[in-house]
């Protein structure tokens, strides 16, 4: 029998070209499974390097966090009886819906509520999401996912079902009228409450609040607390009777009166020749009266100004760092600051501490229409990226949590590289984010920037770089669960191999299709492909390969709990992995040998193996490995009947998921105390 209280330490391992294969070692769940990926170098051929987990810094003690919602509006007025309505409505185990036009103030009133709700409310936390420019489900997911500090690999939304279940925590969905599968979402919720914000009555259930324009007395006090102590107060009046209590367009014309200091008189008679049209529920009207009045703010701001504004159109509706601005503008610091400041003052920039934000989804999809950067502005920006993303992805975890900030703003600005033909930046961009993004699981993004490389590469006809691609895309499916999508690229990619004469990437190809033959139990057809793997990989010299597939079908015996046969192949594999030294696989292959013997009943060697591995995680600084290796002991410990090691192994496997925020962690802290306790009686 299996026992499951024993934990894989790592995830796929994988070897290959770019990416590489997948070879999943199970055995009987009380070892660790194998990780290994390939950086890309394709003119080089592949290295392979381990994947570690690396899972976000935040303590796992405390609830998903405040620090993820949007920021307060400087000027909140005349909402108290929406804030009231919120307040009596929001509780676990109900969907609660605001809607309104765009612009009318939706996420504003949704931050400035959840904030003042009691911490008792919702003790698991807040969780917001926004859909605006990312309509897709699985990201949604995923940032619900990360927020509980969940392992995003294999069947997430199992996951995030499961944990949210037993949760009372707050869900934000921003901007749900883009959501592309909004049920779907919902369906995860368990007993948590839900708080939608949307411009669709279709997205809301009978707990909506329909979000209406401010009344005129109160529009006018709006436009004057954005716009400052402006005078002539029957033009004030008339221009917010005008914009119809339009809670952005309020916000727009009092930056524009502050920062040009144009009479209101002179503003009154320009709207009055316009065509700005009464507030309804037109999606393309409300967007043409915003075009108006921010064609009028930008008219007003220079060049350089107009050209940060576009580069923030052309980034993703997030926070924004001024480097790549500065890279936009000749790497000239002065004019950056010159241009932020003329934009923050007319409310088209709002600064968030240290970086900076698009004042208004409306602002955003005007500058993203109107305001486009030429081709030679986007070399500039993309070169800036890549060389930067390539120093993070270079420094490790660290990097890592740098690269967090701007991984929306380099899947926009791939696709809009791919718009503006620029192949060679496709290219850079996502060959320098590719080990972030597999490092740190988002499998989603991997799946979006791999496509639209794929699209760049065949347009071009760089058939080596498809398949990269495509092996690629079958790597990154099979991470995420998807067995049969996986194999579809990687059916797609084995005869470019041969047509090519490619013989490393059709041994790696072949390696992963076995792999995916194990997984749904096609043993012998996965047998027939990792002997075809081993031939060719053996052939071309590939010592590293020859070390991983040896790994891997000593996986695929494993299943069938032949642990002679498993044991051989695994044993010839450790000495090529210490031969080539790469130190991560040969620690996880004394893992897996560890696991042999307790399946044999020889806990003392199981022992023995396992402390070689341990050794090595700390040698590398695994910090994620040595907390299953402490755990995998501590319970071989316990089967031989020693609990005072099997709990200092246990403690130790807890103390590290603390620092760390290892999802199992409440799981080993459970185990801990049921140690214990035994060890008291």
């Amino acid at each position: 029998m299996t026992d499951n209280r024993f934990e894989n330490r790592d995830g796929d391992q994988n070897i290959g070209q770019g990416d590489g294969a997948v070879g999943k070692q199970i055995n009987d769940h009380r070892t660790t499974s194998q990780a290994i990926d390939g950086n890309e170098n394709m003119a080089a051929g592949r290295d392979i390097n381990i994947t570690n987990n690396h899972y976000p810094p935040a303590s796992p003690n405390s609830p998903a966090s405040r620090n993820l919602l949007p920021s307060e509006d400087a000027v909140f007025l005349y909402r108290e009886t929406e804030l009231a309505w919120l307040d009596e409505q929001l509780h676990p185990d109900r969907v609660v819906a605001v809607c309104g036009p765009g612009g009318m103030g939706k996420t504003s009133l949704a931050a400035r509520s959840v904030r003042r709700l009691p911490a008792d409310r919702f003790p698991d936390g807040i969780i917001f999401h926004t859909f605006y420019h990312q309509p897709n489900t699985a990201q949604a997911v995923q940032t619900i996912a990360l927020a509980l500090h969940l392992p995003v690999q294999g069947d997430v939304q199992q996951q995030v079902a499961a944990a949210l279940g037993s949760r009372q925590a707050l869900l934000i969905l921003d901007g749900a009228e883009e959501a592309d599968d909004l049920p779907a979402v919902l369906g995860l919720r368990g007993r948590c409450g839900v708080l939608i914000t949307t411009r669709k009555k279709s997205d809301c259930g009978p707990l909506r609040l329909d979000l209406q324009p401010l009344p005129d007395e109160q529009s006018e006090d709006v436009l004057r607390a954005w716009g400052g102590e402006a005078g002539q107060q029957d033009a004030i009046e008339e221009i917010a009777e005008l914009l119809g209590g339009w809670p952005v367009a309020l916000r727009l014309a009092g930056h524009y009166l502050h920062s040009r200091g144009e009479p209101a008189t002179d503003y009154l008679r320009w709207l009055e020749e316009e065509p700005f049209k009464e507030l309804g529920e037109s999606e393309e009207h409300q967007r043409d009266n915003a075009a108006l009045l921010l064609a009028r703010s930008t008219a007003q701001v220079g060049e350089n100004a107009r050209l940060v504004l576009g580069l923030a159109g052309c980034l993703a509706y997030d926070l924004l760092a001024t480097a790549p601005m500065i890279a936009l503008l000749e790497d000239d610091e002065r004019r950056c600051r010159k241009a932020v400041n003329e934009l923050v003052n007319y409310g088209l920039l709002e600064r968030r501490d240290d970086r900076l934000h698009i004042g208004h989804a409306l602002i955003h999809e005007y500058a993203a229409r109107n305001l486009p950067l030429s081709t030679e502005a986007l070399e500039r920006v993309a070169g800036y990226y890549i060389g930067w993303c390539e120093e993070q992805s270079a420094a490790g975890v660290p990097g890592y949590v740098l690269l967090d900030d701007e991984r929306a703003h380099c899947l926009r600005l791939i696709a809009a590289c791919l718009d503006g033909e620029l192949w060679q930046e496709v290219q850079g961009l996502v060959g320098a984010m590719w080990e972030y993004l597999d490092r740190q699981g988002w499998w989603t993004e991997r799946l979006t920037a791999l496509e639209i490389r794929l699209d760049a590469a065949r347009k071009v006809g760089d058939r080596k770089n498809e398949g990269w691609c495509l092996n690629s895309l079958g790597y990154t499916c099979a991470n995420r669960g998807e067995k049969d999508q996986a194999l579809h690229w990687y059916e797609q990619c084995l005869p470019l191999w041969r047509e090519l004469g490619e013989r490393k990437e059709e041994g790696v190809t072949l390696n992963n299709m076995a792999e995916i033959y194990r997984q749904q139990g096609k043993y012998e057809l996965a047998l027939e492909y990792f002997e075809q793997s081993l031939s060719i990989l053996r052939e071309v010299g590939d010592r590293e390969g020859e070390g991983v597939t040896l790994n891997n079908i000593g996986s695929l015996y494993w299943v069938q709990k032949k642990y002679d046969e498993a044991l051989s192949y695994y044993e010839q594999s450790l000495p090529i992995h210490r031969e080539v030294g790469n130190k991560i696989v040969e620690g996880i292959t004394l893992n897996n040998i560890a696991a042999i013997y307790a399946a044999k009943g020889e806990p003392g060697k199981a022992v023995e193996y396992y402390k070689k591995d341990l050794a090595i995680c700390r040698e590398l600084g695994d910090r994620a490995g040595e907390a299953v290796t402490c755990w995998n002991i501590g319970l071989t410990y316990e089967d031989m009947g020693d609990l005072a090691r099997a709990e200092e192994h246990i403690a130790l496997a807890v103390e590290i998921a603390e620092q760390i925020g290892h999802p199992s962690l409440e799981k080993y802290r459970t185990y801990l105390e049921r140690l214990r306790a035994a060890r008291r009686m």
